[in-house]
């Protein structure tokens, strides 16, 4: 794979000196002083053709704020190309800076960093793309004539120049067959998910892991994210109420104490039951039950984050977004089988009459699922029984033929169904 892409790379050299006389990117910058919510940031505008010198101009520009507090850098990019090397360069010196940084293709209509912008684009630790906002490829060129020789040797030296590059801002190396894919000096527009499985986007996010660990001699899972907005991580528990989380969330400078919320299924979840730890020493540490219905979401979803709210919601710190994992949706899903299996029995019999459901043949509740996958292999009264046992269980649903149990929360829509009995408390 290397070889051809080494061997297109020197028929098509890539604009590695940017056109004679054009001028220079347009660069400028605005500084936010700190607020009690947020810290001091900067952000810095690149738009026009990149030609020779701009890495040096925008070493000027920051030098601008040398001494002033600054937390993050944002730079937004809205330029179609230009020198390659010096793309690259600007890219360095972005990814030199000892603050987080970020960047963004923006713009008045239509952005887009195509070429040479898009290695400048690359220096940034979080790399985000909005919809409406384009990044674009193609081969690389030269207006040098070159003989096959030479222009072999060169494409394999920037070839390995690219690649080294590439890797240093941990972007897969399949990358560079996009780069040449394009014919003669034609642009290639890179499809939204393709830059994010390749790593060219990270839309806020570092990276994360998922790993089951020992934690106070119970075997549970620790979620973690490194974002842009901190680094964060959920252990998920097993209880004798079912699933529990501790949270463990990066604050920013005035944290607030408001509402906590589990983020699954592209939803905010308000979590009642909750209690701070620790807060306003730099980490927030939160505990909380993860009820039914959160659980079914979280386990369908395979999906958990957490975030903390002001008073009116409007603000929050925590995860940037949801980390996607089967194991959390086996963790969730297996402490909720735990709880149906092991709740208590009902109480010993008494004067009065012992609660009973009520079943309905041919009926089927849809939605409201308190398990993402039920419970399989018990009888219709075994089933009644541990959904008595539950305070939340409302009703269930008993798919006959397969002994299939869905423990139902309130809400389920009422539908024929041949095959399957819905009790209701």
């Amino acid at each position: 794979m290397l070889d051809r892409l080494a061997f297109a790379a020197a028929l098509f050299f890539g604009a590695i000196i940017g056109p004679q006389g054009s001028a220079a990117m347009q660069i400028s910058s605005s500084y936010r002083e700190a607020t009690q919510f947020m810290p001091a940031s900067l952000t810095v505008k690149l738009s026009g053709e990149i030609v020779h010198g701009d890495a040096a101009a925008l070493k000027a520009e920051l030098l601008r704020y040398e001494g002033r507090p600054i937390n993050d850098i944002s730079f937004e990019f809205d330029s179609p190309g230009g020198a390659l090397m010096e793309g690259i360069r600007i890219g360095q010196v972005i990814a030199a800076r000892p603050e987080s940084t970020s960047s963004r293709i923006a713009g008045d209509s239509s952005p887009i960093c195509a070429s040479a912008c898009v290695y400048a684009y690359l220096g940034a630790d979080f790399r985000f793309i909005e919809n409406g906002a384009r990044l674009g490829v193609h081969q690389f060129y030269t207006e040098n004539e070159l003989t096959g020789s030479d222009a072999l040797a060169m494409g394999q030296e920037l070839t390995s120049i690219i690649l080294t590059y590439l890797q240093s801002r941990g972007v897969d190396s399949d990358f560079l067959a996009d780069i040449v894919s394009a014919r003669g000096d034609s642009m290639v527009l890179v499809d939204h998910q393709r830059l994010a499985d390749l790593g060219v986007v990270s839309q806020g996010v570092r990276g994360q892991s998922v790993e089951y660990v020992n934690y106070e001699g119970e075997i549970s899972l620790r979620v973690e994210q490194d974002a842009f907005v901190g680094q964060n991580k959920i252990i998920i528990g097993c209880g004798d109420e079912g699933p529990y989380g501790i949270t463990f969330l990066q604050e920013p400078p005035m944290p607030f104490a408001g509402p906590f919320m589990v983020h699954a299924g592209g939803y905010d979840h308000t979590i009642h039951e909750f209690g701070y730890i620790q807060h306003g020493n730099g980490e927030t540490i939160a505990g909380f039950q993860i009820t039914p219905q959160v659980a079914a979401e979280i386990a369908g979803a395979s999906a958990i984050g957490g975030k903390v709210f002001n008073m009116d919601k409007s603000i929050s710190y925590g995860f940037a977004g949801e980390v996607v994992d089967p194991k959390i949706r086996d963790m969730v899903d297996g402490c909720m089988r735990r709880f149906f299996r092991t709740a208590p029995p009902p109480p010993p019999p008494t004067p009065a009459p012992m609660p009973r459901m009520t079943r309905q043949n041919g009926l089927d509740l849809r939605g409201a699922d308190l398990l993402a996958n039920g419970i399989r292999g018990i009888s219709l009264d075994e089933c009644e029984r541990q959904c008595l046992a539950a305070s939340k269980c409302a009703a269930v649903s008993y798919v006959i033929d397969m002994q299939w149990c869905w423990p139902k929360g309130y809400g389920g829509r009422p539908i024929q169904s041949s095959g399957v009995i819905s009790s209701v408390r």
